[in-house]
This record gives C-alpha cells, structure tokens and sequence, in this order.
C-alpha cells in the first residue's frame, strides 16, 4: 500500500479554543482524554508535566541525553531591543499598535542586549541538542528583522548548528499603520536535524511554505498557533515531544492529540498556570511542578 498521505491543515478564522476542538480533535467536558503511548520509560516521570522552572538548566540536568525525539519551540524574539520604529510600551499608533509584547514577557522583558540574547539563544539550542536523539528534529519558529539597515536573519543564533530547512509561516494578514513598511506577514521555522531524522510518512509532500492564522482569544502575548505545532509534530516519526518555552501550553495539546508524550519547560508562574488551565480543559489534568 502506498504510504498515507500527509493530513493539511487549511487557515482558518477562529478562536484559540475553536481551533483546537476542530484541529486536535481532543476529548473535552467529561470524556477521558486517551492514554498517551508511551516510548521512553526514562522519561516516564518528566512527561505530561509542566515544569516551572530555567529550561537551559533544567534540559542539562534532568533531562538525559539523547532522549528527545523532536522539540517545537518559538522563544521570545527580543523585539524590544530596536533601532529604528521599533516597539515601546504604550505605543498606540504604527505597526506595534496594541500589541500585548508593548510589556514583554511576564518574567522577561523582551530587550536583552543583542549580543546577550545570542548568546542566551545558542546556550538554548545547544542544551535542546544535548536531549536530541540521534534521528531527532528541532522546529526553531523565529523572526526575521531588520536593524541598523542589516537583516537580522538570526544566522548569529543557528550558525553551527545543522539546519536542514527552512519552513516559512505565513501568517494572516492584519492593519498596518505606518506608511514606510510593506505589513509583515511571515515567520521562519528552522528545521535542526541530527543526522538520522526522516519526515514522517507521507510528510515531504508537505510544502515549505505554512499558512496558518495568528491566535485569537489567549491570554499569552504570543500565542504558538496551534496548527503550526501539530504540523511539526505530525511531520516526525514518533518519540517525546519536548518544549523548552511552554507559554500557554499549546505543543502539549498538539503532542496528545497526536497521542505522543510531552515535557514542556516554563519560566514564568503565570505561564504555566495558563498553560495548567488550556491543557487540562483540552486534554485532561496536567500537573504543574516546581
């Protein structure tokens, strides 16, 4: 039989919680979310847990090397640390108008020094490709940027590491305020490989180029799509899912409706109980640990 094709995912306009009750097609109310199969019994007492805690630290020391099959991750951009008509808290006029990131994070600011968020970013994949087993795959979800005149294609940031792809998110278009700038509408997804990963059956008659709608309705500033996380996951083989920049716990949900285990990794308190709130409605009690 010829290998099942790839499932797509068309845009959609809807809400956070109406994507995922239409895409993940999880059990909700009072139906028992299915067991999640288990591949790793290394892994068994990390899994299907939010850890509140440094994920650079915390990759080093609890998680073993090799372990991971594959990491769906979107890290803070550091959009706050601009040159030119960059964002500002309060700004309600331009392209940064409203946005909820005018604050930052709730235990980050979003306006690291440059050469200190590389720097911090590197520490970051490192640690992921420490876990990474040996046929694994990183999903790395940034953003490009111009600054000082030169393109910030975070090339400072992957450069060593082994990219195989390039994945383009190209996201819903919105209003655009400033009249010197074409409104943006895409992302990157680097896709890291180690040297033995292969797509999923079926998966490479996917196309590089992803359009999938912003989130509407969360209560995070930055929300990961949740169709974005499940086409990751459903393009690798099998294996743990781990995210080391949690939020609000989208990767989770996608994980179990692919009926894969799950680690995700939150610094922030409110995070991970947002990310408690959004995984236990979806897909039953998540458990929240220090």
């Amino acid at each position: 039989m010829p290998p099942a094709k790839a499932k797509l995912i068309e845009p959609i306009d809807a809400t956070f919680e109406q994507v995922m009750k239409a895409v993940i097609g999880v059990q909700i109310a009072n139906d028992p979310p299915q067991p999640l199969m288990i591949v790793d019994k290394s892994l068994q007492h990390l899994t299907g847990k939010v850890w509140c805690s440094d994920n650079v630290r915390f990759m080093n020391e609890r998680i073993p090397a090799e372990s991971i099959s594959c990491i769906v991750t979107s890290p803070p951009y550091n959009l706050k640390n601009s040159t030119g008509n960059g964002m500002k808290a309060g700004t309600n006029s331009g392209k940064w108008a409203g946005n909820p990131l005018q604050n930052g994070y709730d235990s980050h600011g979003d306006n690291m020094p440059h050469a200190e968020y590389v720097k911090w970013q590197r520490e970051c994949l490192t640690a992921m490709m420490r876990v990474l087993k040996n046929d694994g795959v990183i999903f790395y979800n940034h953003k490009w940027r111009v600054q000082n005149g030169l393109i910030q294609d975070r090339h400072d940031i992957i450069e060593g590491f082994p990219v195989r792809q390039i994945i383009i998110w190209k996201r819903a278009g919105g209003i655009n305020f400033n009249e010197g700038y074409f409104l943006p509408t895409y992302e990157v997804i680097y896709m890291i490989c180690k040297p033995n990963f292969k797509l999923s059956a079926g998966a490479n008659k996917m196309t590089d180029v992803w359009e999938i709608p912003q989130v509407k309705g969360n209560e995070h500033p930055a929300p990961f799509p949740i169709e974005l996380a499940s086409k990751c996951i459903e393009a690798s083989p099998g294996g743990v899912i781990l995210d080391p920049f949690m939020g609000s716990g989208t990767t989770a949900i996608a994980a179990s409706g692919h009926n894969r285990e799950w680690i995700g990794i939150e610094l922030s308190k409110k995070y991970c109980t947002l990310a408690e709130s959004k995984i236990s409605q979806y897909i039953g009690k998540a458990q929240i640990k220090p």
